[in-house]
């Protein structure tokens, strides 16, 4: 029998953590050598492991809200890219990790160019989800310093560009990003949405996800707090709630209707539903209490106020108005914001103070329902009424 040898060893890289994002050191493995088998114990493995995993996993989440043919189809367009191009990172940092700076030039700025896209597409996904805007042709703005590292993609290397400021942009960029985006959530009021609970489960574990990708590098480079190969690792693991609330919550994030509620709406449809009685006590309600003026007012209390059943409101709004809850609250929001702006008692208040009166959380919400009902921006309304 031939004789067994084992050996061990330790190698540590040696660039410190600060410096340009270098591949993680080689921690003590166990080498057994034989006439065939040679097995490999090292964290760098496992990093790799679970790195590709979470690549993996961007994959599949962005190929199945790629395919999407219902409900807000831009959101789904702008979450499939996002998740894509996330994974196209995570994929670069864990080639990086194995090759380091001998990895083809090309695809490490190919990474860089998808990290940098990432928070632009974020947040733009909030805004029309949360902020329910379609699309403008000047967010394609976001995209342009991505698309110049990808012209430049043969020719900005490392020692020349990404360790001397470059890649400290990048970061500092996509940072920026992060905290708007948090501040976006904020001030769209995440918390006041009329979602249900698997569509906060799943902007929370969106909100998660992102806050790990952004943090763990910028731990990494600015901080010294985590070897470079933890950045994506981290990541990678916390993409796991993300795809089990997709899972879990999959007909509620892509407002897919659900065969019991088509069957409910079918069911009132040959049911002797006082349709035109309710219609009008809506619509009398909310002209005359102008219950909108609330913030945060829901369906439940709409429901409660007009003694109408919840889905019964939604099917009448639905099938007979063409709308749906919030579109009925912003029209009469606008409506009610015009008359305010139209008259000389309310010449002091701001655009800002306008849309608090008129029931509005967001000023760039009201903007945009104000612009798209009315046909021009409030200021614009306000100066052709002084004209």
């Amino acid at each position: 029998m031939q004789e067994q040898q084992w050996f061990c060893s330790w190698e540590i890289h040696p660039l410190c953590f600060r410096q340009a994002p270098v591949s993680p050191p080689k921690i003590l493995y166990l080498t057994r050598v034989n006439q065939s088998t040679v097995m490999l114990f090292t964290a760098e493995f496992w990093t790799l492991a679970i790195s590709l995993t979470g690549g993996i996993q961007c994959l599949i989440l962005g190929s199945s809200f790629i395919v999407l043919k219902k409900g807000d189809l831009l959101a789904h367009r702008l979450f499939a890219l996002l998740m894509l191009l996330i994974g196209l990172r995570l994929f670069k940092s864990a080639w990086y990790i194995e090759t380091g700076d001998t990895m083809p030039l090309l695809w490490i700025n190919i990474g860089f160019a998808a990290h940098l896209a990432s928070g632009p597409l974020w947040l733009l996904y909030l805004h029309t989800t949360l902020g329910q805007r379609s699309f403008q042709w000047q967010w394609l703005g976001h995209f342009i310093l991505p698309v110049l590292i990808l012209a430049g993609a043969r020719q900005l290397s490392l020692e020349e560009f990404w360790y001397r400021g470059g890649y400290y942009s990048l970061l500092s960029i996509s940072l920026g990003y992060w905290a708007y985006a948090l501040y976006l959530l904020w001030s769209y009021g995440l918390r006041k949405q009329k979602l249900n609970t698997g569509q906060k489960r799943w902007f929370y574990s969106l909100t998660l996800v992102m806050s790990c990708f952004f943090v763990a590098y910028v731990a990494n480079y600015f901080l010294g707090l985590l070897p470079y190969s933890q950045a994506p690792m981290i990541y990678a693991i916390a993409l796991f709630p993300l795809s089990i609330s997709a899972w879990r919550s999959y007909e509620d994030i892509t407002h897919t209707a659900k065969a019991s509620e088509k069957k409910k709406y079918q069911n009132l449809q040959t049911a002797s539903v006082p349709v035109e009685v309710h219609r009008q006590k809506m619509l009398t309600y909310m002209k005359e209490e102008r219950p909108f003026l609330k913030g945060g007012y829901s369906l439940k209390e709409f429901s409660k106020d007009v003694d109408i059943p919840p889905h019964l409101i939604s099917w009448i709004l639905n099938q007979h108005l063409q709308s749906n809850f919030s579109s009925l609250l912003n029209q009469h929001r606008v409506h009610y914001a015009a008359q305010l702006l139209k008259s000389s008692r309310y010449d002091h208040y701001s655009i800002s103070g306008i849309a608090l009166e008129a029931g509005f959380n967001s000023v760039s919400v009201f903007n945009q329902h104000f612009k798209k009902q009315i046909g021009v921006t409030p200021s614009a309304f306000r100066k052709k009424r002084g004209t």
